[in-house]
């Protein structure tokens, strides 16, 4: 992956505060602010048309609670949320710099945000319902679906994992071999992380025989 140019503005001048993130020649904009600076963000011009919200705090159990919504009023909806969820103590709110984003076009990135929080395990949803995925022209999918990826990093950059997917690496087998090497006498007999019996017993009798040989040529000389 070639390399990301984010610029983060602290509005307040303060971490943790009212923060505006975006990426080079992406017509997205990212606003975070904690839920004391609740009445800055709704003054934001940016959230004057459709965009798209995650509300975040603790979860009972330890972890991370979500909601992720969609509005055409952030201002209403927010004092909705304030009145009515007690577990969120930050916003993160999605927006376009361009104002187009539609409202056909906040569905699809709501509905597609709740499943990929889904499947990502991050965090617990507070959303009751998933909605279905908003039909797009072919065109309007795709310009969305690189939307999604420029959030796929941005978010992560603010401290907001809930859509960060869970990565594995699988290493190919003849690599996995590789890792053990009972030639070597100093090498560490590992395989995959974990001893064996197995391993260790050829490593043993590879360094037997290594001590044999050098005997034998001490006494040949």
């Amino acid at each position: 992956m070639s390399g990301k140019h984010i610029e983060l503005f602290l509005v307040d001048g303060t971490p943790g505060g009212l923060t505006t993130a975006e990426i080079l020649n992406w017509t997205g904009q990212v606003l975070s602010a904690p839920r004391s600076e609740m009445s800055a963000l709704v003054r934001r011009a940016e959230l004057a048309g459709t965009c798209v919200y995650l509300l975040l705090g603790p979860d009972e159990q330890g972890g991370t609670r979500c909601y992720i919504g969609e509005t055409d009023d952030f201002k209403a909806r927010l004092r909705y949320h304030d009145a009515n969820k007690e577990f969120w103590r930050k916003a993160v709110v999605i927006t376009s710099k361009d104002a187009n984003l539609t409202k056909a076009h906040g569905r699809y990135l709501e509905s597609r945000l709740i499943a990929l929080a889904f499947q990502a395990g991050r965090v617990v949803l507070d959303n009751g319902t998933t909605p279905p995925p908003q039909s797009l022209p072919e065109a309007h999918s795709s310009d969305m679906d690189y939307f999604i990826d420029q959030l796929q990093i941005v978010l992560p950059v603010l401290g907001i994992d809930a859509i960060r997917g869970r990565e594995t690496v699988a290493l190919p087998a003849a690599r996995q071999e590789a890792l053990v090497s009972p030639v070597s006498p100093h090498q560490q007999e590992t395989r995959c992380g974990r001893d064996r019996p197995a391993d260790r017993r050829r490593v043993h009798d590879a360094r037997r025989v290594h001590r044999r040989r050098r005997l034998a040529r001490r006494r040949e000389s």
